[in-house]
């Protein structure tokens, strides 16, 4: 029995089927995570490790040169790269996408372990992460005060009080701390001091660390009951620190650290400052846990805030709690956003059906797919693991189109059944057995189409993933309501006649079609009848010139290949969302307050933009890199306001006077909070020299041309720095090695953490070091000493040279050989695609910035995402081609017929070519989701056109005569369907608001696609099946007659094997040699 039999004559059980899907999907709906973009596990895995008062050389040479040996020996790496600095070393390993993420933080783990004895013994552990899209903040929240409290105390309100409420948030996981300094004790040594007493400033440290701290020493039983010994030394406040006994000196008489310098209660050392609106401040970054709700964690995350600032106003200084950043609020625009336009596709896509179908009830039974379709999916989408993400609720936006095209084609045909008088029972049973075949051909065209897409391999598969399977599931639920719930709707609530006019019927519109509904509705129907007429005669004169047509749409086909070469491409275009970031780098070397009074020049001038609503400010950073500093920038969100590229472009010019900082404006990432340039360069050579000269060349070029912005590299000079050598022969003569030189050095220069002080449960580090006017080793060269092996104080420029010379501010390395990256922002409407191809020409031999035979390079950031994206596109288009091949030929029973629905496949990409460059449209991400939006859907009007014409010619009709009727017949299902396509896509076409015009590109590829593919295809396939049915007789009669002659040659050897045989004939012509 099949379903349509069922759903009619069971239909209180088909209805409750319905019921089912319907509120099992919404309550997947209301349990699914919500995010901007899908979860994407990228297969990369950072090694950070610290080496205090190391530069980068010796960073590059004792740390990441011996990680990246090791590491490199695991298989599966797609490129290792890593960041040499002063102090630290940042080894990030990228695998290829195959490799499970878990598996590769394993194995640079074990690889770490084996690096670890062959690093030096003063560097950190090696911090090993790997990539987590959590690992991002959702929220910036800042602290601060306009009264008279001290930095420790708000350092300490941030740390110990907002920071452990904001953790107790449920799903919340780290929180940072950004700015402000933290409360420290310093003990401040005097060189003369020391040097008197024959003691250094690593003994004073070790001292101090031996002593500020609770030992355990074990325990002991007594009658039945343990006794816990412990050695009691903590820190209880600075007086304890200043009695630290250092040694004995002369006749017994302690030293103490108070003997040799001053213990000072104070802060620590500026490594950033952070402002809001010029006014300072600590910010606190709050990350959410892996899997969790992002918009949900920030919603609670604000609640709590508010309940602390009331706490604050009470406390001394009125603290200030102000929350600066919220990826979630992108997250929930864009989210209501594709709701809304999800709501609008739905109302637009119903009043066309309605208009065709010229029947408020037939409209309402189509419409019934709709809702239960998309709900329906949120049920699979659920039991998929995905979450409400842009992705997966544009597929399902599309796809609002795409679901009502199976219940019209069956309403369509039950009602035509209807008009030749067939009561509604039988008519709805017949009507859609009749039309099975065809909707479920196009069905399965359209999840061949996705599948490949969801299955996709790289990063950015994993990304489409959600994008394919959505429109899988919502087509699966569509061709279940198209077989059941339509034709049991139609059967039971139609009504004999009530086809309407759209479904052939003489019924007058009546009630709610009086007056201007019901005029324009008839106006309507009379346009459809005479579309109808044309048409005829169009194909009529189409099918006596075939050829001309089909040369015609070649041509047109051509012209729309050349027009996508004049079509920019990028990977995903800007959004308009308000929000920029804005970075100086000055000359290293450049202090933290040098630094401070050119970005707040830079900071007021923002500030006093009547566009703009707040800034904040990092100078310094987390590195200790005292020459940069970091802005973002919040637009007022008015209507009418610059666009936010437009905006960029005003920045940069009111930055012309600062070309020293090397100011760099650029789009806010809400997902990492630092983007990069769309255009990044990578480039590699074992020669320094070439390495150098041609980044140098290359850069020079790129500033020259307009289309280029921010041209900038991660090649710096070299850092100011005191070099200090040791002589071999007077070290050895004295006892002095580097390792103890060095330690000496740096504990002199930056000091050492040996101890904790802990005070009302809060812990602060204790630093030994000298005091500050004796800390430059420039100018003190001369009266500084180290310890030898004896411990025995010796002068440093006895054994040493001190130079004053330039270091790297940092080493970067790619695939273990140093490499320059050049980084650049685009102009407007300018896109990666066609710069890269310039910058190849350029680099290439006899270019104008020829790269040497040493140097090589590559592409990454939006370039790279859009050569990943490009290669997966045309193989999920060549499996998507050949699984609809497969499946036509499989339902027809036809190698052939297959050929004549798939010419409409390159109609509807010619549309989809010249809408994007005639609407000055960019070929992104989003266009290929329209362009596989498109093969899905462009061969369902051949199938309709190709079934019906097969039906009628097995009636008996001519070819010519069944083209003609099943164009008539089929036009205005074909014209439904695809305008209902067309009404579903455009609100993201038109794009409403800021956070839908990045997706303007997808609606414009599917509205031109769908155009160019109805249009077309209603001429061109007939035309084509001309040919290809005339192919199909002359291979039925070649294989009739190779059939034939097959038969009669086997009829003559069957008459003749019993025939005596003719003298001279061989009995090896018909029989084996006997043994």
């Amino acid at each position: 029995m099949s379903l349509p039999k069922i759903s009619i004559s069971r239909p209180i059980f088909i209805t409750c089927v319905t019921i089912a899907i319907v509120v099992v999907g919404w309550a997947g709906y209301k349990s699914m995570p919500v995010d901007l973009f899908p979860d994407v596990s990228v297969p990369v895995v950072t090694v950070q490790t610290t080496y205090k008062g190391a530069g980068p050389s010796e960073i590059e040479t004792l740390v990441s040169r011996p990680l990246e040996d090791e590491i490199s020996t695991i298989s599966g790496i797609k490129r290792m790269t890593s960041k040499n600095m002063e102090g630290v070393s940042q080894v990030i390993v990228e695998f290829v996408s195959s490799v499970d993420s878990k598996y590769a933080e394993q194995q640079v783990r074990d690889k770490v372990n084996v690096a670890k004895p062959k690093l030096p013994d003063e560097v950190d552990d090696p911090v090993i992460k790997k990539f987590d899209p959590s690992d991002t903040p959702i929220l910036m929240v800042a602290l601060s005060s306009k009264g008279t409290i001290g930095d420790a105390a708000l350092y300490d309100i941030a740390d110990q009080m907002i920071k452990p409420r904001l953790e107790q948030v449920n799903n919340v996981g780290a929180i940072d701390i950004l700015g402000g300094r933290k409360r420290e004790i310093h003990v401040l040594l005097d060189r003369n001091k020391l040097r008197n007493r024959e003691i250094s400033v690593t003994q004073v440290a070790s001292q101090v660390g031996a002593m500020g701290q609770n030992i355990p020493s074990g325990k002991v039983n007594q009658g039945g009951k343990e006794l816990t010994f412990r050695g009691l030394g903590e820190f209880r406040n600075t007086n304890d620190v200043a009695d630290t006994l250092v040694n004995l000196y002369g006749n017994e008489v302690p030293t103490r650290v108070s003997d040799l310098g001053v213990v000072k209660d104070t802060l620590e050392d500026e490594a950033s400052r952070a402002y809001v609106n010029g006014e300072k401040a600590i910010f606190l970054q709050v990350y959410r846990q892996s899997g969790s709700n992002t918009v949900k964690v920030a919603e609670d995350v604000i609640k709590q805030m508010e309940k602390i600032r009331p706490e604050l106003a009470k406390m001394e200084g009125a603290p200030e709690i102000k929350l600066v950043t919220n990826a979630s609020q992108k997250i929930k625009d864009n989210l209501y956003d594709v709701n809304e336009t999800i709501i609008i596709a739905i109302i637009l896509t119903v009043l066309t059906v309605f208009f065709f179908l010229g029947s408020a009830r037939t409209t309402l039974i189509t419409a019934v797919s709709l809702p239960v379709s998309l709900i329906g999916a949120f049920m699979l989408m659920k039991l998929a693991g995905f979450s409400l993400n842009i992705v997966s609720m544009l597929a399902l936006t599309l796809a609002v189109g795409l679901l009502v095209d199976d219940a019209i084609v069956v309403v369509e045909n039950i009602y035509r059944r209807m008009q030749l008088g067939e009561n509604s029972l039988v008519a709805a049973e017949k009507g859609t057995v009749e039309i099975q075949m065809a909707v479920m051909a196009i069905s399965l065209v359209v999840i061949a189409v996705f599948v490949p897409v969801g299955t996709m391999s790289g990063t950015i598969g994993q990304f489409l993933k959600q994008f394919g399977f959505t429109i899988v599931f919502s087509m699966i639920i569509s061709w279940f309501v198209a077989m059941t719930i339509i034709p049991m709707l139609t059967a039971y609530f139609a009504g004999e006649g009530h086809g309407g006019h759209g479904a052939g019927g003489d019924h007058k519109p009546k009630g709610i079609y009086d007056h201007t509904l019901g005029r324009l509705v008839r106006g309507f129907d009379r346009f459809q009848s005479m579309l109808e007429k044309y048409y005829e005669k169009l194909l009529r004169v189409t099918l006596r010139h075939p050829i001309m047509t089909i040369v015609a749409t070649l041509m047109i086909f051509f012209l729309s290949i050349y027009t996508v070469t004049k079509v920019p491409g990028t990977f995903i275009p800007d959004d308009d969302s308000g929000e920029i970031t804005v970075t100086l780098e000055m000359t290293p070397g450049t202090s933290l307050d040098g630094m401070q009074e050119v970005a707040s020049k830079i900071d007021k001038i923002m500030h006093d933009d009547a566009a703009i609503d707040y800034t904040t400010m990092i100078v310094g950073t987390i590195y200790g890199e005292s020459n940069k500093a970091s802005f973002y920038v919040r637009m007022k969100d008015e209507k009418g306001r610059m666009k936010t590229e437009a905006f960029r472009d005003h920045l940069r010019q009111k930055f012309a006077d600062f070309a020293f900082a090397n100011p760099v404006v650029k789009k806010y990432d809400s997902t990492g909070g630092m983007a990069q340039q769309p255009f990044v360069m990578n480039i590699i050579s074992p020669d320094p020299k070439d390495l150098e000269s041609s980044a140098t060349k290359l850069l020079e070029t790129l500033k020259k041309d307009p289309r280029f912005k921010d041209v900038d590299s991660n090649y710096r000079p070299g850092k100011p720095e005191m070099q200090v050598e040791l002589k071999p022969g007077a070290a050895k003569a004295y006892g002095i090695n580097t390792s103890t030189m060095g330690a000496e050095l740096r504990a002199q220069v930056e000091g050492m953490t040996p101890a904790k002080f802990r005070e009302k449960g809060r812990e602060y580090e204790v630093r030994v070091r000298l005091v500050e006017n004796q800390r430059d080793l420039k100018q003190t060269f001369n009266d500084v000493y180290v310890p030898n092996v004896n411990r025995k104080l010796v002068r440093l420029k006895d054994v040493a040279n001190g130079e004053l010379s330039s270091g790297p501010a940092s080493i970067d390395r790619m695939d273990r050989g140093r490499y320059i990256q050049i980084t650049a922002g685009l102009a407007q409407g300018v896109g990666v695609s066609t710069v890269i191809a310039d910058v190849a020409k350029w680099t290439s031999e006899g270019g104008q910035a020829a790269f040497p035979s040493s140097v090589r390079y590559n592409f990454g950031g939006d370039a790279e995402n859009q050569q990943e994206l490009a290669g997966s596109t045309v193989m999920a288009l060549g499996f998507a081609v050949m699984f609809i091949y497969l499946i036509l030929a499989s339902l027809y029973e036809s190698f052939i017929t297959p050929i004549t629905i798939m010419v409409a496949l390159p109609l509807a990409l010619c549309g989809a070519f010249l809408g994007l460059f005639l609407a000055n449209q960019m070929l992104s991400m989003f266009a290929i989701f329209g362009f596989f939006m498109l093969i899905g859907v462009a061969g369902k009007n051949g199938i309709l056109l190709v079934d019906t014409t097969n039906q009628l010619m097995a009636t008996g009709m001519s070819r010519s005569e069944a083209l003609v009727q099943a164009g008539k017949t089929r036009l205005r299902p074909i014209l439904m369907t695809s305008f209902a396509l067309i009404a579903g896509t455009l609100p993201v076409a038109i794009g409403m608001n800021a956070a839908s015009r990045t997706r303007t590109s997808m609606g414009v590829a599917i509205i031109g696609g769908m155009i160019s593919s109805t249009i077309l295809t209603l001429i061109v396939v007939p035309a084509v099946f001309t040919y290809v049915d005339r192919f199909r007789i002359w291979a039925n009669k070649l294989g009739s007659k190779l059939t034939s002659a097959s038969k009669e040659e086997t009829s003559h050897e069957e008459a003749t094997a019993g025939a005596p045989r003719e003298s001279g004939v061989s009995d090896y012509a018909v029989t084996a040699p006997e043994k």
